[in-house]
């Protein structure tokens, strides 16, 4: 079928053609927009030469919550964004033409749609501009934060109901747009340093990580004084990634340790594309690897859901400690308002966090202040303490 009768049709047919997998996404994808879903790519289905044989586009209401596994149930819980919905598009490669055919196709929904004031908003419609995201860089680079800069195009835009994507889509973007950039004369000079360290010393070791693209994601690496110190002072391992200051927004994850003169060392370093489990897993296994898999007997991270996950995994026998700095700075973040002056809330914090070693005191404290200042619906105070509990 040829593809600009599409266009005026506008309501997807068995059978229809398209020239590629990505014409059949902007077509269903535009219908989804006039109906009023959003559209999620499933994983396709390639063969021996990597070339993709089927899709299937979904609605993004598909699928099921699963339910919660962990031993304590959570007292608040995120309302279920998926309904079972069954409406899908599957396209399957067709060897004859080498054209994309519509073999499979569900038009009904089981839930609401969305009107067409916010349809715009909806995950598979929100895109950034190449003229948003130039306008981005630039108020960036005159010293705009991303939340300013994100305010300004939406003032322009007559409203942030009008700008067409989230702050966190314009950071996305910004992040790809940097990467994909990463030519020769970044990724290259990195990796000529890489080698340069391995010819001056062996015991350099660095790994890279790559996408189904070809393209750099997670970065790691470490030298022949990292390894010695860690191989002396790796019992007790610190890994951290606030340090988010660089323009890619790429967190750069460090693994720290002290020496008996409590001095800082520095064990490794990572260069990370995100933080999901699948990255955590490679630079935590990566790590492992690289001290020629001693693991250390404690680390010490931030409260991050990704990290628990990645740890579990790669280093089950390791104790995983909360720092202090982070429970303190969250603290001030996730209960900041619910004291006032001459409150003593932090000081019934800071008593559970140092005073007790004893687990009925620590829970006999805990439950009056939790009590005592409403807390019980704290989601943060309520995932601290399932960590601690673990």
């Amino acid at each position: 079928m040829d593809c600009s009768k599409l266009a005026e049709d506008g309501t997807p047919e068995l059978g229809m053609e398209f020239n590629s997998e990505e014409d059949a996404y902007q077509f269903y994808n535009k219908y989804a927009f006039k109906m009023g879903f959003s559209v999620r790519k499933d994983y396709p289905n390639k063969d021996k030469d990597g070339v993709t044989t089927s899709r299937r586009y979904s609605c993004c209401k598909e699928g099921v919550k699963r339910k919660y596994e962990g031993d304590v149930m959570p007292k608040r819980t995120r309302a279920p964004t998926k309904t079972g919905c069954g409406a899908k598009m599957v396209i399957a490669l067709f060897r004859g033409t080498m054209k994309y055919r519509v073999h499979d196709l569900v038009l009904e929904h089981n839930h609401e749609l969305h009107i067409a004031q916010c349809a715009h908003m909806m995950p598979s419609q929100r895109k950034v501009s190449e003229a948003q995201g130039f306008q981005a860089e630039i108020s960036e680079d005159a010293g705009l934060s991303l939340k300013q800069s994100h305010e300004l195009l939406g003032k322009e835009a007559g409203g942030m109901e009008n700008v067409g994507y989230t702050r966190e889509d314009l950071k996305r973007y910004l992040r790809t747009r940097r990467e994909r950039s990463l030519k020769y004369g970044e990724a290259g000079s990195m990796l000529n340093y890489f080698q340069e360290q391995t010819l001056e010393n062996p015991s350099f070791f660095h790994a890279v990580q790559l996408d189904c693209e070809e393209q750099i994601t997670n970065i790691f690496w470490t030298d022949a004084g990292m390894l010695i110190d860690y191989q002396f002072f790796g019992d007790v391992v610190t890994f951290d990634t606030t340090y988010k200051t660089n323009k890619e927004y790429r967190p750069l994850g460090v693994f720290v340790g002290f020496n008996q003169h409590r001095q800082i060392m520095i064990f490794g370093a990572a260069l990370m594309y995100d933080e999901t489990i699948d990255s955590f897993k490679w630079v935590f296994g990566t790590f492992v690897e690289a001290m020629c898999g001693k693991r250390p007997s404690t680390i010490l991270t931030d409260q991050d859901h990704a990290m628990v996950a990645a740890l579990s995994v790669v280093m089950p026998e390791t104790f995983h400690g909360l720092c202090t700095f982070h429970i303190r700075r969250n603290f001030m973040k996730h209960l900041g308002n619910h004291y006032k002056e001459n409150s003593d809330l932090p000081y019934m914090f800071g008593a559970c966090m140092y005073e007790f070693e004893e687990v009925e005191q620590f829970n006999r404290v805990w439950e009056a202040m939790v009590k005592k200042h409403n807390l019980e619906n704290n989601e943060w105070l309520s995932e601290l303490y399932r960590i601690r509990d673990k």
